[in-house]
C-alpha cells in the first residue's frame, strides 16, 4: 500500500514552482548554446537537442546551485493499465520534471522545433499540443509547457504561432476554452508572464484525463549552424624557390 506523504511534508519540503523550472530551464538552455553551439544547433534533431537539454538539466551540481530539488526525466516509456487489465506502452514527452516531494505533480514538458513553415507549426499543434489534450501527456494534471526552439525572431515567431493556434479549425480541434472576451490566446501568460509567451486552455474530453489544462508556451533561441556555403577560402600560393647561380 503506497502512504502519500502528509501536508506538512509539502511544507517542510516544498518543491519548484513553475516559474522556477522554465527559468532554470532557460538559464541552462543559454549555457548550451554558450558552451557547446554546434552540439545544440537547429540542425540537430529534436530528439538529440532535448537530450542534451535534459542532461544539462539533471546534472547535481546545477540543480543545487540553482536550487532545483526536483528530478529531470528524458523521453521514455510509461506503462498504463487498460480497464480490462492489460497494460500498454505509451510514449511520454520530451523531458518530465518530477517537482520535488514524492506525490507532487510532474511537469510535461514537450519540444518542438520551428522555422516559420506551416509545416513546422502544424507539428507543433497536433504532433504536441493534441497529444496533451488527448491525454497521451500529463494525464490528471492541470498544467503543461510547449516549448518551441526556433532560429528565428522570438517576438515575431510568437505572434505568427499564436495566429495559427486561434484558427477557426484549429481551437476547435484543439478543445481550447475561450475567456470572456472569446479570447483563447493569454498574453502575456498568466502562469509565467517571465518565461512563458503566452497561454492557452483546453478541455480534455477523455473521462480519465482529469479536467481542463493549461497549456504555457515558451520560445528558445536555437541558431543555424554558421555555413561555409558561397564563401572562397584562399588559395595558398606556392612559393617559388631562388636559384643560385
Amino acid at each position: 500500500m503506497t502512504t502519500l506523504p502528509s501536508s506538512a511534508w509539502f511544507n517542510v519540503f516544498p518543491g519548484p514552482r513553475i516559474p522556477d523550472v522554465l527559468a532554470y530551464v532557460a538559464d541552462t538552455w543559454d549555457f548550451l548554446q554558450h558552451h557547446f553551439t554546434s552540439a545544440v544547433s537547429f540542425a540537430r534533431e529534436e530528439t538529440e537537442l532535448t537530450d542534451n537539454l535534459c542532461e544539462a538539466l539533471e546534472d547535481s551540481g546545477r540543480r543545487m546551485a540553482n536550487g532545483m530539488d526536483c528530478d529531470f526525466q528524458p523521453e521514455t516509456w510509461e506503462l498504463r493499465r487498460q480497464p480490462d487489465g492489460r497494460t500498454t506502452r505509451v510514449a511520454r514527452a520530451d523531458i518530465r520534471v518530477i517537482l520535488g516531494a514524492p506525490g507532487t505533480p510532474h511537469l510535461v514538458m514537450e519540444f518542438k522545433k520551428l522555422d516559420g513553415s506551416a509545416d513546422n507549426r502544424w507539428r507543433y499543434c497536433f504532433d504536441g499540443m493534441s497529444r496533451f489534450v488527448e491525454g497521451k501527456y500529463a494525464q490528471r494534471h492541470p498544467y503543461g509547457v510547449m516549448c518551441g526552439l526556433s532560429p528565428n525572431k522570438l517576438d515575431a515567431e510568437a505572434t505568427a504561432l499564436a495566429s495559427y493556434i486561434d484558427q477557426r479549425d484549429y481551437r476547435d480541434r484543439l478543445h481550447c476554452v475561450a475567456d470572456g472576451a472569446g479570447r483563447i490566446i493569454t498574453s502575456p501568460s498568466q502562469s509565467d508572464p517571465a518565461s512563458a509567451r503566452f497561454d492557452t486552455n483546453h478541455d480534455r474530453p477523455q473521462a480519465n484525463c482529469g479536467g481542463t489544462i493549461t497549456l504555457l508556451h515558451t520560445l528558445m533561441q536555437c541558431p543555424l549552424p554558421p555555413t561555409t556555403a558561397g564563401v572562397k577560402t584562399p588559395r595558398r600560393v606556392a612559393r617559388k624557390s631562388k636559384r643560385t647561380t
